[in-house]
């Protein structure tokens, strides 16, 4: 789709030179995937998380540490070593029996916790006389022990979930028309990073968390969604005009274009109700809306946690003009952020046009604490022994 790179694009009446468009889709296409309401949900988890380790957080017990000698911090050091190991020990993490043997304590360790080390100085107890409290030390590094390597879970789940989404949005406006093989691809690649995926259709029923509906049954999705795409091959039956038609009165694009958004809200729904996949139902198939926007000259649309009742509301009831309403007034905003952008003269250099998936899927403002080699980037970190 738009591959002749010396043709002008015409968005809901709008033309766009084809580098301002590229600059425009892929900008796009980080806020979309960044708004997926799955992925939102993984950001809650992560920000839960994060709030819990640093409320925890001793600052006055780590600047302490730090006026410590070298002799005091290693004592320390290989204490809080000890404690991490053994924890892990009584949870199952590893199945090597301890010996006591330092060198086995700092292997498994640097093997297993060495993330923790920026952490672990914060998370220190001293008594009133400002000796170190082994007992207190242990109870204090508990909070930590069960937060951070879920936070480190949530934070590899919550990036992998963008950058497969981007990916999987690549896929897609790369091919001209999608089809039900298609489909099945772009989902693969949206859980590709899913240690329990399922590729292609669902081979368990599956149901929709507050749906007053049941989804298709597993052995009725392939004929389900051949008469879908079926369907949408032929427009439900219908004639659509050309939106973009400049020889028409505004008033008749206007009704071409909502007639075009009750087309993509019906497949939608449809898609939706069917859910043909055990997961990313709602990711793939507002992929697949945006392509059909596109494929038709119809600025896209993000569906953020904002409106998901609304979303939801019009699934769960079949109301075609609802979401058709929705999409419709969604895509205005969009184009018309596109045309502020466009009149403000937006740099449409190459590296801005193209950015690679790794880069746009950085979660910004987090740290990977399974990074041990950037962590002279924590901004709340202070050099200590370890």
């Amino acid at each position: 789709m738009f591959l002749d790179k010396h043709s002008d694009v015409v968005i809901s009446g709008q033309l766009f030179p084809y580098d301002l468009f590229q600059y425009l889709l892929s900008r796009f296409k980080e806020a979309f995937c960044h708004s997926s309401l799955t992925i939102e949900q993984a950001f809650k988890e992560l920000d839960e998380l994060e709030v819990a380790i640093h409320s925890s957080m001793d600052y006055h017990a780590f600047d302490f540490y730090c006026t410590l000698g070298f002799k005091e911090k290693k004592e320390i050091d290989d204490t809080l070593k000890q404690i991490i190991v053994f924890k892990a020990s009584r949870y199952g993490v590893f199945n090597e029996a301890l010996t006591g043997d330092p060198k086995q304590t700092d292997r498994l360790f640097q093997k297993h916790f060495s993330y923790f080390v920026p952490y672990l100085p914060y998370f220190i107890a001293f008594d009133k006389d400002g000796k170190f409290d082994k007992r207190a030390t242990y109870q204090k590094v508990d909070t930590l022990f069960m937060n951070l390597p879920r936070r480190n879970e949530a934070y590899k789940s919550a990036y992998h979930m963008q950058k497969d989404s981007l990916d999987a949005f690549d896929y897609a406006m790369d091919l001209d028309q999608i089809s039900i093989r298609d489909a099945i691809q772009i989902n693969n690649i949206v859980n590709r990073s899913d240690v329990n995926q399922v590729l292609g259709f669902k081979r368990t029923n599956n149901d929709i968390i507050g749906a007053s509906f049941t989804p298709v049954d597993k052995k009725d999705v392939p004929l389900e969604m051949q008469k879908l795409f079926s369907d949408y091959r032929h427009d439900f039956g219908k004639e659509y005009l050309n939106p973009n038609d400049m020889t028409v009165t505004a008033q008749e694009r206007s009704d071409r274009v909502f007639e075009i958004f009750r087309k993509e809200a019906l497949f939608h729904i449809r898609f939706i109700r069917i859910h043909p996949f055990n997961d990313g139902n709602g990711r793939t198939g507002r992929i697949i809306l945006n392509h059909h926007l596109l494929e038709q000259g119809i600025a896209p649309v993000i569906l953020s946690g904002a409106m998901a009742e609304d979303y939801c509301k019009c699934i769960d009831n079949y109301d075609v003009d609802g979401l058709a309403k929705i999409l419709y007034y969604i895509s205005s905003v969009q184009i018309a952020n596109w045309v502020s952008e466009k009149k403000a003269g937006a740099d449409t250099s190459r590296k801005y046009v193209s950015p690679n998936n790794q880069k746009l899927a950085a979660l910004v403002g987090y740290e990977d604490a399974s990074d041990t080699t950037n962590q002279a980037k924590k901004p709340y970190m202070k050099k200590f022994l370890f």
